[in-house]
Order: C-alpha cells, then sequence, then structure tokens
C-alpha cells in the first residue's frame, strides 16, 4: 500500500517497538489509519509524525493518559506541561535527598558503616511521626531517671520529649542523619547512665523544692519569650535588662525568696557545667537539628550562660545582691 507503513516499517523509523505501537493501538492513543482485510494494521506519515510526538512526551515523563488527553484537546497543552515540569522538580529534590544519604553512607569511616547506615535511614524513612515519638518517649522514659519526680512533671517532661520529633512525615537528609545518632545514643547504655548521672542533682533540686509546675510553668515561658525578645532587639550580656532578666531565671529554677547572690549565680554555674558533657551537648546538637523550632528556646539558654558567666567576672565593687550595679 503505498503511503502506508506496517508495524514493522514504523517501528525501524521510529525506534518504538512493535509492543509499543500495538499498545498505542489499543489504548486508541495512536489507532491504524488503515486495516487491510487480513487484519494488518497500516500507518500513514501524520500517524508517523504522531507516534514521534507521542515518544518525546513519554520521554519527557507524561503519562499515557494525560497525552491522551492532551491530543483530543480535553487538557490544554500548558497545563499538562506545567504538572510536568512540577513533577520534574518535586523528582529533582527527591533525588538531591538520595544523594546526600548516599554520599553520607560513603563517607561512613568503618567497612560495615555504610551498609549499617543505609539500614538506619531506611528505619527512620519508613516511621510516621508518631512512631517516632513513640520511640524517643519510651527511651527517655528510661533515661531521665525522673521515677521520683511529681506526676505533672513527669507528664510535662514527657511532652517535651515528644516535641523533639517534628510533626512533618518526611525529614531532609540532615534530619535522618541527627535521627540514626539520635537513635543510636538513645540505644547505648552507657549514655543512659551518663544522663541519668547528670540530671540527677537537677531533679533531687526539683522534689526538695517542691516546685509546683503549674505555677513554674508560666513565669518560665515568660521568661523564655523575654530574653528571647532581648536577643532579637539586639541585647547581649553586657545589658542591665539581659542581667535582670538572667538572674530572674535563677532565682525562678532555684525557688529563690530573697535576691540572688554572686556565690548563688557561681554555684549555678558549676551545677550547670556538672549537668553537661561533650555527649550530651552533641545530643542536643542533634536534637535542634531535627527539630529547628528549638532553637530559639537553645539560643535563650546559651544567653543566659553566657550572662551569668560574665556577672561573676565583674569586680566585688560592682557587685550588688540581685545584680552589677551600673554605676
Amino acid at each position: 500500500m503505498e503511503g502506508y507503513y506496517s508495524i514493522g516499517e514504523v517501528s525501524k523509523m521510529t525506534g518504538a517497538t512493535i509492543k509499543t505501537i500495538r499498545y498505542y493501538d489499543e489504548v486508541k492513543l495512536l489507532p491504524a489509519s488503515t486495516i487491510s482485510s487480513t487484519g494488518y494494521r497500516y500507518y500513514n506519515d501524520e500517524d508517523i509524525a504522531q507516534l514521534e510526538l507521542i515518544l518525546l512526551l513519554r520521554y519527557l515523563g507524561f503519562a499515557v493518559q494525560d497525552i491522551k488527553q492532551m491530543l483530543q484537546h480535553e487538557v490544554p497543552v500548558s497545563t499538562s506541561i506545567q504538572w510536568q515540569l512540577e513533577a520534574i522538580e518535586q523528582q529533582i529534590v527527591y533525588l538531591d535527598r538520595m544523594k546526600k544519604i548516599l554520599v553520607q553512607a560513603q563517607e561512613q569511616q568503618h567497612r560495615e558503616a555504610p551498609l549499617a547506615y543505609l539500614h538506619d535511614i531506611a528505619d527512620v524513612v519508613h516511621k510516621s511521626s508518631r512512631q517516632r515519638q513513640q520511640f524517643i518517649a519510651s527511651k527517655m522514659q528510661q533515661h531521665l531517671g525522673t521515677e521520683g519526680l511529681p506526676c505533672q512533671w513527669r507528664e510535662h517532661i514527657l511532652t517535651t520529649c515528644i516535641g523533639f520529633v517534628p510533626k512533618e512525615q518526611e525529614l531532609s537528609e540532615s534530619q535522618l542523619h541527627a535521627w540514626s545518632r539520635i537513635s543510636t545514643m538513645l540505644d547505648d547504655p552507657a549514655f543512659a547512665l551518663e544522663m541519668k548521672q547528670k540530671l540527677e542533682p537537677y531533679w533531687e533540686a526539683v522534689s526538695n523544692q517542691q516546685l509546683d509546675h503549674s505555677l513554674w510553668g508560666k513565669p518560665y515561658a515568660a521568661l523564655t519569650s523575654t530574653i528571647l525578645a532581648l536577643i532579637e532587639a539586639g541585647e547581649n550580656e553586657r545589658s542591665a535588662n539581659m542581667q535582670q532578666a538572667a538572674l530572674d531565671y535563677v532565682q525562678l529554677v532555684t525557688g529563690s525568696v530573697t535576691p540572688i547572690t554572686r556565690e548563688q549565680v557561681r554555684s549555678f554555674l558549676e551545677q550547670a557545667e556538672a549537668m553537661t558533657s561533650e555527649r550530651i551537648q552533641l545530643w542536643w546538637e542533634l536534637i535542634i537539628t531535627l527539630n529547628p523550632s528549638l532553637a530559639p528556646g537553645a539560643q535563650v539558654q546559651h544567653m543566659i550562660a553566657r550572662t551569668l558567666a560574665y556577672l561573676v567576672r565583674e569586680p566585688d565593687e560592682q557587685w550588688i545582691a540581685g545584680g552589677v550595679s551600673s554605676t
């Protein structure tokens, strides 16, 4: 038939397989222009041009149904292109994420580490936010040593620990890496013991002072907000407002009803130093990586420590009860 081509000839001309061309015919994406009395399908030049367009659209990632809607003018071509561009952008983000995970695995030092790392990441990826929260809550209950605390305090601490995990289901590659390391630390008995020992003096102070969390929580939140506002306003440890806020923090945490003295500040700093370690600092860095919304709270704690350290370095003649004289 002059001007018409068999499926085999079309396949050679376009590079599409015979099976693909038959499939496009079956789904009425590329019906044959004519069918012989013996049932053979034949295509003309327009059909071949249409097939080449279909092959290009498939190469660009369009689904068969989307192509069919475009060619039948059920969906504007511009809309289909926009959808495909959005899909490609998502693929780029996904592939970039996967690349970073694989690079991180490749950088593991020990021979078995890359596979172990990928195993940990796979476990994290398939955990829901709720499962991550349950995991960290159960582990932290074991590690914190809060058995002797009043019920309100235990509930508050548990809620805080659950808040370490962001609500979003999908984590970035840095969050995945942080979660992997956090999980490893929580499964380490030595770290569990270290955390319990470091926090024991704090829980003893809470119990001895009989602090009521329902009364303590709101002033603590208000004071934290005040310090954060001062930081955002550009004030630092030399600011009288910042110094007063830091001393108010010590007074609140210690339960003192009298103005804070230099010795109390020095003792507070020593206790704070005794309650931390290199691994516990790493733990908090990983927690903030996992949930960046906790960064402002960490910034407040850092500023309080800086301010108190600055206060105890001031000359004796400038120190007054409750702060440093501005004169």
